[in-house]
């Protein structure tokens, strides 16, 4: 499977273990379990967004990259 960010290092024994311990202590506090076949699946996405997340913020963003108010309560509230 390719990678999202085939430029960046590969992470160290030491990172992996802590961020499987920080996802086991995310899941307890929302009570939530992972099927054990479906573990490692599902921390490839965490380590993936883990990842994205240090791409982003890299640089600082302008607050003209920010999305926009797209809705409009207008129709919806009664002026009578």
């Amino acid at each position: 499977m390719p990678r999202a960010f085939p430029e960046s290092e590969p992470m160290s024994t030491d990172d992996k273990s802590a961020l499987e311990h920080e996802f086991d202590v995310m899941l307890a506090r929302a009570g939530i379990a992972v099927p054990p076949d479906r573990r490692a699946g599902v921390m490839g996405g965490c380590h993936e967004m883990r990842r994205f997340a240090a791409v982003i913020r890299r640089e600082p963003l302008p607050a003209t990259s920010e999305p926009s108010n797209v809705f409009s309560l207008k129709p919806y509230v009664r002026t009578d």
